[in-house]
């Protein structure tokens, strides 16, 4: 679990514990997105200050083929922001094959 106590003044002005819970913050799921988002804003301020984050956020994606050039094209839009995606791939996946 990732419960810790932390100490905080209490409306009198002593300190006191104060449970917190941090699951919600380490949870990958919002690592993953957190970090996305600072991702593109370090590139809207390095690089593209015009650059329209709520858009790119809000495209959808139809990828066809699920191969090496799928996966890597999904990984680019993921680093640009992109969240909504549909991989279409009738291939199937053999053993010599497993990382696909």
């Amino acid at each position: 679990s990732c419960k810790v106590t932390g100490w905080e003044l209490n409306p009198r002005g002593k300190p006191g514990p104060r449970p917190a819970d941090l699951r919600p913050l380490l949870d990958p799921h919002h690592l993953a997105v957190q970090a996305a988002d600072l991702n593109l804003k370090l590139m809207k301020w390095r690089m593209l200050p015009n650059l329209q984050v709520e858009k790119l956020q809000s495209t959808k994606v139809l990828i066809l083929g699920a191969g090496t050039l799928g996966c890597n094209v999904a990984r680019c839009l993921l680093g640009w922001g992109v969240r909504k995606f549909v991989f279409c791939d009738y291939g199937r996946v053999g053993y010599s094959n497993p990382c696909r």
